[in-house]
């Protein structure tokens, strides 16, 4: 059974109208909403993209309901007939979207609207003689004095430019997280969730500056070159594939070991491993185990 999580479902489909539409389906709808990791607008319209665009099999999702294929199917099928969702056939499975997906407005309203009004804790309100010798105390102030705190609390152009990369480096950080880990899940095709483990992987993997293309290349490589030894061996942990890009990468470029057991150090400054089989620790971002980013559980 995958891992319990809680995600947001928009309460405007509790009308006797969606009711009719989606019927016995509601479950399949649930399923497909749960599993949406992004959103992506389409002519001005916003669908909700299930695990990355990864194709799902029929038998996946009757399996995790609990019901039969030929159930799930007609199911899916009038969600499709109603509108609700729209697929695409692929060689191992169909790619699903959600029309109109809300899985992630409330997040998306928060940030707009800054914190919620029950959050909000109570402003002190002065009285009317403190008002008026604040006054007081205000007309007293020079302007020197008053121009002078107003340059030093507006940010400059440096500091706005500044946080702006910085929100752009973690907003590409992000995105590429979750590229290796739809690559990882898709090659793996055993469960749709990620452990804390190889999330923490992912990140340390990230830390090191592989480009992202090479990190994919590398993934799909280790995959088609590995041979189970029965039906049920297969690679189930991404800290696996993290030591051997790694050892790929850094062998390639010529960094890490040399003939006389010298350490040489990468751009980050990060040791790679000697030949004993020692490694310095990398630098891994604070995230608590479990705690997936941007929702996304997958």
């Amino acid at each position: 059974m995958p891992e319990s999580f809680y995600f947001p479902v928009y309460s405007g489909l509790l009308t006797s109208q969606h009711r009719e539409r989606i019927g016995p389906a509601i479950w399949e709808f649930l399923w497909l909403v749960s599993k949406v990791t992004k959103e992506v607008q389409e002519e001005g319209e916003t669908w909700g993209i299930v695990l990355g665009g990864k194709p799902v099999k029929l038998a996946e999702i009757a399996a995790e309901l609990g019901e039969s294929e030929r159930n799930a199917k007609r199911n899916l099928a009038r969600l499709k007939d109603e509108g609700y969702i729209e697929t695409v056939r692929a060689p191992y499975g169909e790619i699903y979207k959600v029309r109109k997906s809300k899985k992630f407005i409330s997040k998306k309203r928060s940030a707009k609207n800054g914190t919620p009004a029950d959050e909000r804790e109570d402003k002190y309100v002065p009285s009317h003689g403190e008002r008026r010798d604040k006054n007081v105390l205000s007309e007293q102030r020079e302007g020197t004095n008053l121009s002078k705190r107003w340059d030093e609390n507006v940010p400059s152009n440096k500091d706005i430019k500044d946080i702006k990369n910085i929100k752009e480096e973690e907003e590409d950080r992000m995105n590429h997280f979750q590229l290796i880990a739809n690559k990882f899940i898709q090659r793996r095709a055993h469960g749709f969730d990620l452990s804390p483990d190889d999330e923490l992987a992912i990140h340390r993997l990230l830390g090191d500056n592989i480009p992202i293309d090479i990190i994919l290349k590398y993934i799909d490589e280790i995959f088609d070159e590995y041979k189970p030894k029965h039906r049920l061996d297969y690679i189930r942990s991404f800290t696996y594939l993290e030591k051997v890009i790694l050892d790929r990468y850094f062998g390639q470029k010529g960094e890490g070991i040399t003939s006389d057991d010298t350490v040489h150090k990468h751009r980050r400054g990060v040791s790679r491993p000697t030949k004993e089989g020692s490694e310095k620790d990398r630098t891994v971002p604070n995230i608590e185990p479990g705690k997936r980013p941007f929702i996304k559980t997958i």
